[in-house]
């Protein structure tokens, strides 16, 4: 065999690899396309029954509000708030709570004891909570004088991102995390979970508190977490020696200035609603993608609801 008959067969060899070796790069990009396509697909419905989940615990919410929904849900008679209700069906789980805006601290009226309570207990130094309490007066106040530890304009300006302060009352409850001061509590908590812009007063309905208040009153103890639940469930309306015998004395002196006990609410409402999408099989549920969760305010006038806010994580 000539070495010209040689060399050829040898050059067909190499552009035949070479068109396998294509073949194969082209068959493995369709594969991981098709299953790119997939992995969106399936994480699209997935998202799609989450939110539509969740939806349905903020309108399951809204019919126990309204006192409706004794043919639709199933449970207690009373409806509690911050209680979690959750309802497992064949297609995913559905949790959700109420909290009354009562139960928190509004920034445009608050009591200043409970409020370094508050702080103190996201271990803000002493001096930190002063640079934030003046900070948030300053926030409020429509002059551009800042009190000796607070900050106005000229401060928010020079700031790398910067922004103006209301210089007016606090419209929603996340400015908190835009006064001086709060840099470091930003993420650490929901700012809707503590503070309320709907409260008409300086001072917290103890029968009404979020799972964040809770935990902030009793210092994160869970027996006196249990024990507030526990009497929620026995008594139609909490009073100031229930909150003592649950809060010790100690705690309860040093918050009683700013608790109230009422049963009903002021008419604004948070319902906090989670869907996560799954199936259940053998009486274990699998779950089949992340959890979606929407928090709204609302305004309750009789059975007429109005949603002030709506926001999907």
């Amino acid at each position: 065999m000539s070495d010209n008959v040689i060399k050829e067969q040898g050059f067909a060899l190499v552009v035949v690899i070479m068109i396998m070796l294509l073949i194969c790069f082209l068959a493995a990009e369709l594969t991981l396309s098709v299953r790119a396509d997939q992995q969106i697909a399936f994480h699209a419905k997935a998202r799609a029954a989450g939110v539509c989940l969740a939806n349905g615990g903020v309108n399951m919410a809204i019919f126990h509000l309204i006192d409706k929904p004794a043919a639709v849900i199933e449970g207690d008679d009373d409806f509690l708030p911050g209680r979690i209700y959750k309802e497992t069906l064949e297609n995913g789980r559905i949790s959700y709570y109420v909290i009354n805006e009562s139960g928190k601290i509004d920034l445009n009226n608050f009591n200043k004891t409970l409020f370094a309570l508050f702080l103190e207990y996201m271990n803000v130094d002493e001096e930190q909570q002063v640079v934030i309490e003046d900070s948030l007066l300053d926030w409020r106040d429509s002059n551009d004088l800042h009190r000796l530890n607070g900050a106005e304009s000229d401060y928010y300006e020079s700031l790398d991102d910067p922004y103006i302060p209301r210089n007016g009352k606090i419209q929603a409850p996340a400015e908190f995390f835009l006064v001086k001061g709060t840099e470091g509590l930003s993420g650490e908590f929901v700012a809707s979970d503590v503070f309320t812009v709907h409260n008409r007063s300086n001072r917290i309905n103890f029968n009404s508190l979020s799972p964040m208040m809770l935990d902030f009153l009793t210092e994160g103890d869970v027996e006196k977490k249990e024990a507030y639940e526990d009497a929620r469930d026995a008594h139609e309306t909490m009073t100031a020696a229930l909150a003592r015998q649950i809060l010790g004395d100690e705690r309860f002196d040093a918050c009683s200035s700013a608790l109230v006990y009422k049963k009903g609410g002021n008419g604004f409402y948070t319902i906090v609603a989670r869907g996560e999408p799954g199936r259940t099989d053998e009486e274990d549920f699998k779950s089949e993608g992340r959890a979606t969760e929407i928090r709204t305010l609302i305004e309750l006038r009789g059975d007429k609801v109005k949603y002030l806010a709506w926001q999907e994580n």
